[in-house]
């Protein structure tokens, strides 16, 4: 997506723009070429390139100065909400674009957010790299910290997504657009089913109920990158002086030393993480000792990366059971796990969790797909 420089400085000329005018705007293109990025001078001009009307693009995201309250309304009735259930016990609400809007996410996301150089140290949504990787950085540790940080996408707010496009270089009212599109706002029944200590940590925001970014969006992991990029600086700069490993997967902060090395204080840690805008879950600070359990991103570290033998065991029984007594029962003994499975539905769920294991240890997959492979799903 070239830009014609010659031929904007020559219209320019002709509709008698000031020469700071053009120079600004060269100089403003120059810089976005230069880093891979899209020129793009105003949400009119964002339209044509992703290839929709500027009215649509206005009207979604509530910015029609005619109705500014119905398209305000308008931009989230965009969104499908519904909670997934976690590991944990809770429940994750998602906020899942309808196509229209999903569409312009993505456009967003492959030919501007994606051009962002993050810290190597960032391996979370990044193309080629996995938690495999994530967790190969802190292999045979003596000491594996854990850290967390609370509520990650509820903090990044419509101003520091702002924040997020005016770091790549765009200017301040694209920048603004940009990040209502990529924005939206919780029903407030979410606010309310806060912990006490999230509603404590984060009461101002609760009072505020900004427009956040939604999990579900495409545009979200990439925006939450961008500006969690100088807190991993930071902590590459401690790492590297303290002689420890460090990196960040999503919300997942990890350091860890061998024999030698110190890791950083938690008092510095949280100092770092709050001067960067965001907030530590201290529920889930773990400090892991070699000799017991060390495990990052889910994946075991101390002999090599390894996924747990709980998580292997859970799944063979899946497809044991389903061998001994048919698919069909064995979906209905765990209703409740796997509410509104049928039998392509859990088909597929299965598999895919035999296909991360053999990513992570193929040895281990081998018998564990044999075996599946024999599994009659008409029964």
């Amino acid at each position: 997506m070239s830009f014609p420089f010659k031929q904007f400085e020559e219209q320019a000329r002709k509709q008698e723009k000031s020469q700071e005018y053009i120079d600004f705007c060269l100089a403003y293109a120059r810089k976005l070429s230069e880093n891979g990025y899209p020129v793009t001078f105003s949400l009119e001009h964002l339209a044509m390139q992703i290839g929709v009307q500027s009215d649509y693009l206005r009207n979604l995201i509530g910015d029609d100065k005619n109705n500014i309250e119905y398209n305000y309304e308008l931009k989230y009735k965009r969104y499908n909400y519904f909670k997934l259930k976690k590991r944990d016990g809770g429940f994750r609400e998602i906020m899942a674009p309808a196509k229209d809007l999903k569409f312009i996410q993505k456009w967003i996301l492959v030919n501007i957010l994606s051009k962002f150089k993050l810290a190597d140290s960032c391996k979370g949504f990044r193309q080629g790299v996995s938690i495999y990787d994530n967790a190969k950085v802190h292999e045979n540790s003596e000491i594996i910290l854990k850290v967390d940080l609370l509520k990650f996408y509820d903090t990044i707010t419509e101003k520091r997504a702002y924040r997020a496009f005016r770091l790549i270089g765009y200017v301040k009212n694209l920048s603004y657009s940009l990040a209502k599109i990529t924005t939206a706002k919780h029903r407030d029944s979410y606010w309310r089913n806060f912990d006490d200590i999230s509603k404590e940590t984060l009461k101002e925001l609760i009072i505020v109920k900004p427009p956040i970014l939604p999990q579900g969006a495409p545009t979200s992991p990439m925006i939450s990158n961008i500006l969690a990029t100088k807190m991993d600086y930071r902590f590459d700069a401690l790492a590297k002086k303290q002689n420890c490993r460090y990196s960040r997967y999503a919300d997942d902060l990890t350091f860890s030393i061998t024999k030698e090395g110190k890791l950083p204080s938690l008092k510095l840690i949280t100092k770092i993480i709050t001067d960067e805008g965001f907030f530590i879950n201290d529920k889930k600070t773990r400090f892991m000792k070699k000799g017991c359990k060390q495990y990052v991103t889910g994946l075991t570290t101390t002999n090599g990366i390894n996924v747990s033998k709980k998580y292997r065991k859970e799944i063979y029984e899946h497809i044991y059971y389903c061998r001994k007594y048919g698919v069909s029962s064995h979906l209905s003994k765990r209703e409740e796990e796997f509410s509104g499975f049928n039998s392509i539905k859990f088909h597929n769920w299965l598999y895919g969790h035999l296909c991360f294991i053999k990513s992570v240890n193929k040895a281990a997959s081998n018998k564990m797909l044999e075996d599946f492979n024999k599994i009659d799903w008409f029964v």
